[in-house]
């Protein structure tokens, strides 16, 4: 990281965790997440009973439930297939499997299968390095500096550049902040992790195609596999991140992974060569055991201790292939975790990592069972509520924010504001009005005024665009009272095309309302995230100058400050009219 780099870093964070300012960005926000629809796949995968793949129902439906017990993981979906039939589907609480998800490193997989594409069209060589193939941007520093980087480099995350997603936030050429950007050591020795390595594979494909790696991909494999409403956000120059960024139904990225599962194979026609396939699913590179039980291929996880492939992604997005049993499991979550930390992979492979039969006498009644339960799982299957008298206490009155830490509190996730570099400016003023028979939360920022649906018994889904970034979002509530007896409207805001959860609670008092609002992931992401900062040598300085201090309860509390704010709003009657309009 150079010196303007680490400036303007440090700045950004200033601003972030400065809770008495908006954040203001140092490049200037796109709207970059049009609006996704929520509707079936094309080409679905043929649905068939458990039995006839050689699972139980009850082998699935214990799974499903223990998935869903202790809270921690934050489940969200869930698809079971063997030899490419769909054996089951589910989505917890507030969320619908028809949602294109945001896929954040599992995407990695996908732009290595593009690399893959190049290299079996002759285009790409993985022995080619990485300063030829951008030799108008690369100084003579630069070309010896980076004499030894090849593609299988990046491939193999050993390419050694410190560059990475937080630069990236106030930098407008990464391509060339990339190639002159420091080394952690000498190129093709080390495993580190940096999802600018996959960004430069997505420049590479427009470099030998001349064409964006969506369009690319969707020539070769989205158009023939009947994968539809891809988004792949674009870094300032237009380039496909690729190393995240990438929203896809959890349906359709189960069709890339048959594809690998098939080593390249779909509906008997090859897209792509089983040789890249075979390399890019074999072990390249060692990661830290602490990230899990799996070595690295070619932007590919690789077992070590079986021959499973994985896409992984932040927070659980998962597409897990067990090779010798052609079980793939596809999963998005909201977890604390950021590779294969968490406890899902030791109950996916205490259920699914042995062997199984071809087949098992069908048992219509544990199928039953198991459809009971998928349907149980889901917020979907309850009736709506009528509103009753514990309303009243927030109905038809608008509150205004007159706390100095309004300044900086937004209706949308603080981790999806940082994604997309798109801030809130502030809230000013909250409402409750009654539409439908069902209360809508006015929530007016300095900027804009949100007004979401919120279902009492099950979620309502409506749309909430936040500067032209659309987000589907599945708003459920309840009214109820606090430990103090006064009268509480808890709020609960999905993010269906992300992990992210905004939980939002307004308590009467005789001054007014007390907002308290936090999110999912949260604190104790953030705050792990800080804590490996703070213990970094790179970013220990920056997070000093920027946040005034690294010890453990002052980074939590910093966390708490930006993730869980509380605000005081006063009564505005008079104001109430304008919202109607």
């Amino acid at each position: 990281m150079n010196l303007s780099t680490a400036s303007r870093t440090y700045q950004l964070l200033t601003r972030i965790f400065d809770v008495r300012n908006a954040t203001e960005p140092f490049l200037p926000p796109r709207a970059e997440k049009a609006s996704l629809p929520l509707r079936d796949p094309q080409q679905p995968f043929p649905r068939v009973t458990p039995e006839s793949q050689g699972i139980s129902s009850d082998h699935i439906r214990k799974f499903l439930e223990e998935l869903g017990r202790g809270g921690d993981l934050f489940m969200q979906d869930v698809l079971v297939l063997r030899r490419g039939q769909l054996l089951c589907a589910a989505s917890y609480g507030s969320q619908v499997i028809t949602a294109p998800k945001h896929t954040f490193s599992a995407c990695k997989s996908i732009t290595s299968l593009a690399i893959g594409l190049l290299v079996d069209d002759g285009l790409l060589h993985l022995d080619d390095k990485v300063a030829d193939l951008f030799e108008d941007l690369a100084t003579a520093t630069v070309r010896r500096r980076l004499k030894n980087m090849s593609v299988e480099d990046l491939l193999t995350m050993r390419a050694g550049v410190i560059f990475g997603e937080a630069e990236a936030l106030s930098e407008q050429d990464w391509v060339r902040a990339f190639l002159n950007s420091s080394l952690k050591g000498e190129p093709g020795t080390e495993f580190y992790y940096n999802s600018l390595n996959t960004y430069m594979l997505s420049a590479i494909v427009l470099r030998k195609t001349g064409k964006k790696l969506t369009d690319f991909l969707q020539e070769r494999f989205f158009g023939p596999m009947g994968i539809t409403d891809i988004l792949w956000e674009t870094c300032p120059a237009g380039i496909e991140k690729g190393g995240w960024g990438l929203y896809i139904r959890p349906e359709d990225i189960a069709k890339l992974g048959q594809l690998v599962m098939d080593e390249g194979m779909w509906h008997g026609q090859q897209l792509i060569s089983a040789e890249y396939i075979r390399a890019a699913t074999s072990a390249h590179a060692s990661p830290p055991l602490e990230l899990g039980d799996f070595d690295y291929g070619y932007q590919i996880w690789v077992g070590r201790k079986s021959p499973a492939f994985l896409f992984n992604g932040m927070l659980g997005q998962n597409v897990l292939g067990f090779r010798n049993s052609g079980i793939l499991l596809v999963t998005n979550a909201g977890a604390d975790t950021d590779y294969q930390e968490s406890r899902y992979f030791e109950i996916v492979d205490r259920y699914f990592g042995g062997d199984f039969p071809d087949f098992l006498p069908e048992d219509p009644d544990a199928y039953a069972q198991l459809q009971n339960t998928v349907t149980k799982l889901s917020s979907y299957h309850s009736a709506p509520l009528p509103l009753d008298q514990k309303a009243e206490p927030f109905l038809d009155q608008s509150f205004d924010a007159n706390d100095p830490k309004a300044a900086s509190v937004g209706i949308l996730p603080v981790a999806l504001q940082a994604l997309h570099n798109n801030y809130a400016s502030g809230l000013t003023s909250i409402a409750v009005s009654v539409r439908g028979g069902q209360p809508e939360l006015i929530y007016r920022e300095k900027d804009a005024t949100h007004r979401l649906p919120v279902g009492l018994g099950r979620p309502e889904i409506s749309q909430l665009n936040f500067h032209g970034n659309v987000f589907q979002v599945a708003a459920s509530g309840r009214f109820t009272h606090d430990e103090e007896e006064r009268p509480v409207f808890y709020i609960q805001l999905a993010f269906l095309e992300t992990p992210s959860v905004r939980t939002i609670k307004l308590i009467r008092t005789p001054e007014g309302l007390l907002l308290r609002q936090t999110e999912t992931p949260g604190v104790p992401y953030i705050y792990k995230k800080l804590r490996k900062a703070a213990d970094a040598t790179l970013y220990k300085p920056l997070l000093l100058l920027a946040l005034g201090g690294t010890e453990d309860d002052y980074l939590r509390y910093k966390a708490i400050q930006l993730i869980s704010p509380e605000i005081s709003l006063r009564p505005n009657c008079k104001a109430f009219s304008l919202y109607m309009y």
